[in-house]
């Protein structure tokens, strides 16, 4: 009777440590069956954004050109990554060249008028100036990703590009910033020409993206 109640503690403890570990094992497939939901293109889109945020953080400038086509201050940046994906967009390629000669045009005439602007009116303009001057950029490195995206390829005028754009949060810390760190979150579009892979043309902060259409 001594032998049999002396070995029930060990008994216990065996069954406790196997259902941990099938509880261990039931967490691990949950996890990986979570993973396995993303769809393809979305995870080719979380990689991409990944893989140049990474570069970002390195300053690996010939990596960080391969990625983009836009120019983003890497100073005090020490990490980033992505919150959210939103829903693919398409644009064919002859409505961005026309987006990219009509946003110049916009750009130039607005410039023209803060020129001759008053003091009442120099503000409002010069606001206006800049978010058209950030559109017109926005389109004109989209179109420059189209040849980085498919290098050596005719990318036709009735091609259809896709575009999407991600959430992420870009953290920021030393000296520059203070004894903190301090998270922004901002809106990073990248595009994909046929058979091309994704390049990133525009990051800004939520607040300040210009919000070009339809990209």
């Amino acid at each position: 009777m001594r032998s049999s109640a002396g070995s029930a503690p060990g008994t216990r403890g065996g069954a406790h440590r196997i259902a941990a570990a099938l509880k261990g094992t039931l967490t691990l497939t949950l996890l990986l069956a979570g993973c396995s939901r993303e769809a393809p293109d979305v995870r080719e889109v979380r990689n991409a954004a990944a893989g140049y945020f990474r570069a970002l953080t390195r300053r690996d400038v010939k990596e960080i050109a391969d990625r983009s086509t836009c120019l983003v201050s890497s100073s005090s940046l020490v990490g980033a990554r992505v919150l959210a994906i939103q829903p693919p967009g398409r644009v064919r390629m002859g409505a961005l060249d026309s987006l990219v000669r009509a946003s110049m045009n916009e750009q130039r005439s607005a410039d023209s008028a803060w020129a001759r602007s008053g003091e009442q009116t120099a503000d409002s303009l010069f606001r206006l100036t800049r978010t058209l001057s950030n559109r017109a950029a926005v389109y004109r490195n989209a179109a420059r990703a189209i040849p980085l995206s498919s290098p050596g390829r005719m990318v036709a005028s009735d091609s259809t590009l896709e575009t999407r754009v991600v959430r992420a949060r870009f953290r920021y810390a030393g000296p520059i910033i203070g004894p903190r760190p301090v998270d922004r979150e901002e809106l990073v579009r990248l595009l994909r020409a046929p058979g091309g892979k994704w390049i990133v043309f525009s990051v800004y902060v939520r607040e300040d993206d210009p919000a070009p259409e339809p990209l």
